[in-house]
């Protein structure tokens, strides 16, 4: 059964900002032991849809307990 009732949420910003820190620290512990250049990619992709989602809550996350190793995202022939 639907209930239409109009409803109000209220979410805190330091559970906003532990909502995000696991989801954060879950890619990171999937993606930190896959030596591939597209995981890689797809990590910094990730990270950086969690730190827009943090500011658009203005929520500061802090750094993940693992530092993300460096990938390179174009190969070194090409330049920008």
């Amino acid at each position: 059964m639907k209930n239409d009732a109009p409803r109000t949420h209220i979410f805190w910003r330091e559970d906003i900002r532990s909502v995000l820190a696991a989801l954060d620290g879950a890619n990171l512990a999937l993606t930190s032991n896959l030596p591939l250049r597209e995981v890689g990619i797809y990590r910094a992709g990730f990270a950086a849809a969690i730190q827009a989602m943090a500011s658009a809550f203005d929520v500061q996350l802090d750094a993940p307990a693992q530092q993300q190793r460096n990938v390179k995202l174009l190969p070194d022939n090409m330049t920008r």
